[in-house]
């Protein structure tokens, strides 16, 4: 994967409160909220749960890789109680998804939250989801494409910020590994920049970058 695949799906994730605004029980908590509410540390050799809120999992194998790519990380694994059910093509009911995740919230020895993959569904167990919870035990959450209502509803709830990231059963190459480990194992400010690889050509074509409009910005990414 290169810099400008993974800049779609890895940076902090902050809210947009507009995708959730037909949610009728839940409403925009800033008052409540500690803005930004930033998740524990995770290091080497904590125990990290794998959730699957959105849909379910074509291939048993899917698993067993999400599991194996967090170990070689050097994390331990738990998977969660629900992974592998599955209603049609979601990975279980709504409940039992949203369990998952205020289960692996709640427990203190759990220190990061993967989430297996995207597909649909995650927007559907928000109302179930315990944001008090969440806010008490501030903890990475990780993925990306369906899971972003996860981490829209739960940043305007809370105020935590989570990582819009590869998910668990997603490719894990060098370039994605070592991102990871630069952000939770370093803590790392990280520069993304598209690199540049010459291939067999005489000029450089690959991830090549034009400037609209120079200059410098600041701000939240979302």
């Amino acid at each position: 994967m290169e810099k400008r695949d993974f800049l779609k799906k890895a940076g902090l994730m902050a809210g947009m409160w507009p995708l959730m605004g037909k949610v009728q029980s839940l409403s925009y908590n800033a008052a409540n909220a500690a803005f930004p509410l930033l998740p524990k540390p995770l290091n080497q050799g904590d125990l990290v749960g794998i959730i699957s809120p959105s849909s379910a999992m074509a291939n048993e194998m899917e698993f067993v890789f999400a599991k194996e790519a967090m170990e070689a990380l050097g994390l331990r694994v738990l998977l969660g109680s629900n992974v592998s059910h599955r209603r049609g093509h979601l990975a279980g009911t709504d409940q039992e998804r949203a369990e998952d995740l205020n289960r692996m919230f709640s427990q203190k020895d759990i220190k990061a939250i993967i989430c297996l993959r995207g597909g649909s569904g995650a927007a559907r167990i928000l109302p179930l989801i315990d944001y008090e919870t969440i806010k008490r035990n501030p903890k990475p959450l990780l993925g990306y494409s369906d899971i972003t209502a996860l981490h829209s509803a739960i940043y305007s709830q809370t105020g935590l910020i989570t990582f819009h990231g590869p998910n668990g059963s997603g490719s894990w190459n060098s370039f994605n590994v070592n991102q990871f480990k630069q952000m939770f194992f370093n803590r790392a400010l990280l520069r993304f920049e598209n690199e540049m690889k010459r291939g067999d050509d005489l000029v450089i074509k690959q991830n090549r970058v034009q400037t609209i409009s120079p200059g410098t910005a600041e701000g939240v990414i979302v």
